[in-house]
């Protein structure tokens, strides 16, 4: 049972269904190749809208105030800034006080080149808050996957992370390098949401040769989050969906071809009873494909297999009805010339020539037992009689005919009726103590036990004979099958028919014989249960 689980059709069409997951794993690497190339492009982007609005507002000194620089306080002013800024505060301009002194034109121009999930701000060299537009909350995704499938999505394809520590500081050294002129990278940097980070580009403002307010552009990733959410989204459900449905399919066609493999084996299986006997035909199957050419060439087999079979039970009969002519004609010839006045040397031939077609005649009507058996049986009607009473009487007549071999019965005494024929039970039994008596050794007893079994009986002859062979005793009871010693005398036409005629006649009363050694080699014990 084990190996059919790991070998059986089922198992391995699952394995080939399983290899249609590397299509995830081929669109998880997709999907990740997308995100880098968008990352890379979102910095490309927010880098040419740093430098569109550092430029949109440069050279125009209605927009500024220049005086001054800023002195120390402005700094911290300036740290209190970004530090709001950093923290992606969504109400960061309402917490500004003082420190935000917005221009309209600034804004007007901000919300212009701005864009929806991106926050515009401009500061001047005062630490001055000038202009503010969008809010990093807008671009925000809301997980369209949720519990395991999240779960799942996040770990076939992760999001690449960004460490979240004092983001004030790499802002504020951006906004630095932006008011001194100098252009850098873009910078990301983490949120408090590990799926997301931010991205942030800073361009200095240029009024003539100095530098009057540096121009910040922020966008999140949620935009890249929302169509890597969507489509896993999509990538789970079409995977799934296929999966699952190749899965189906897999299994559903497995199944047929197990059922078709099963009943192809059922019927094999009941094709051939335990004595190799072909007792019903396999039917073909009308398919076209590999199981139906396999049932019909085992159709075909199981027929000229019966066939076979039945030509070598009807054996005998044919080989009885064509010796019985010439014996005759050689037994009445030889009568013939017995009868002629012969030398006392030519009448020794024709004795030992009456002797040999004497037993040549007895051959012939061993083989021709069986038939007569069947054929009678075939015809016989069936009664209600005490099978304990035709046991007795039998063993009775043994002990005349085989004496001085003792036979011991053991036998309930209240009747066990069956259903059957008398005649063929009686034969039966003639034929395992024939058996019993001819390999059992001189001085030891056959023994023979009739018990009622549930609602049958159980008839078996025991003798202390030599032990049955392993590898003979499952053919024991077929036909011409003997396991007698090679030189032991052949006076009594032994063809190994007379087991035979045992399963006959149990089979037609719907029994069982079987034969088995008895406990330290101490003989044989044949049995016939009778339901």
């Amino acid at each position: 049972m084990r190996a059919s689980l790991i070998h059986g059709i089922r198992p391995r069409l699952l394995l080939a269904a399983l290899v249609l997951l590397v299509l995830p794993w081929l669109a998880a690497q997709f999907i990740s190749g997308m995100e880098t190339s968008l990352r890379a492009s979102q910095e490309r982007s927010i880098g040419a809208t740093a430098r569109a609005v550092a430029a949109a507002l440069s050279d125009r000194p209605a927009l500024f105030d220049r005086g001054t620089p800023a002195a120390d306080p402005a700094d911290e002013e300036r740290r209190r800034i970004v530090a709001l800024f950093a923290a992606a505060d969504t109400q960061a301009a309402a917490s500004l006080g003082a420190a935000y002194a917005p221009s309209e034109e600034i804004e007007r121009l901000l919300t212009i080149m701005g864009r929806r999930g991106a926050r515009l701000w401009v500061i001047d060299a005062r630490s001055r808050v000038r202009g503010l537009s969008g809010s990093l909350a807008d671009g925000e995704a809301a997980p369209r996957l949720g519990g395991w499938l999240r779960h799942v999505a996040s770990l076939v394809v992760p999001t690449p992370r960004v460490a979240v520590g004092d983001e004030s500081r790499p802002v504020r050294e951006q906004i630095d390098r932006a008011l001194i002129g100098v252009s850098g990278a873009p910078l990301w940097r983490g949120t408090v949401n590990r799926d997301v980070a931010i991205l942030s580009a800073a361009q200095p403002i240029f009024m003539g040769d100095d530098i009057v307010g540096a121009a910040v552009v922020e966008e999140t990733t949620a935009s890249i989050q929302i169509l890597k959410q969507s489509a896993l989204e999509d990538l789970l459900a079409v995977t799934l969906l296929v999966v699952g449905g190749a899965l189906a399919i897999l299994l559903a066609f497995a199944g047929r071809l197990a059922t078709r493999i099963r009943r192809l084996h059922a019927d094999a299986e009941a094709a051939i009873d335990s004595q190799g006997r072909v007792r019903a035909p396999i039917t073909p199957s009308d398919a076209r494909d590999e199981i139906g050419d396999l049932s019909r060439t085992m159709a075909a087999v199981m027929e000229r297999l019966r066939e076979y079979n039945a030509y070598l039970e009807a054996m005998a009969g044919r080989l009885t009805h064509e010796l019985r002519t010439p014996v005759a004609v050689v037994r009445s010839s030889l009568d013939n010339l017995a009868a002629q006045p012969l030398a006392a040397d030519a009448r020794v031939y024709v004795e030992r020539a009456g002797e040999g077609v004497d037993r040549l005649a007895r051959i012939v009507s061993r083989l021709s037992e069986a038939t007569r058996l069947e054929r009678m049986l075939e015809s016989a009607e069936r009664e209600r009689f005490d099978l304990a009473v035709v046991v007795a009487g039998c063993i009775e007549g043994y002990r005349t005919a085989y004496a001085p071999r003792r036979f011991e019965l053991t036998r309930p005494e209240s009747p066990l009726w069956v259903e059957g024929v008398p005649d063929a039970f009686a034969q039966l039994l003639d034929k395992l103590a024939e058996n019993a008596h001819d390999f059992a050794p001189e001085g030891t007893p056959v023994r023979v036990s009739l018990e009622a079994r549930g609602r049958g009986a159980l008839l078996a002859v025991e003798n202390a004979g030599p032990p049955l062979p392993g590898p003979a005793r499952a053919r024991l009871f077929e036909s011409m099958v003997s396991l007698r010693p090679h030189d032991a005398p052949r006076d009594g036409a032994h063809l190994g028919l007379g087991l035979y005629i045992v399963r006959i006649v149990a089979e037609y009363h719907a029994g069982t014989v079987r034969a088995d050694n008895l406990a330290e080699g101490a003989g044989v014990r044949f049995e016939v249960e009778l339901p």
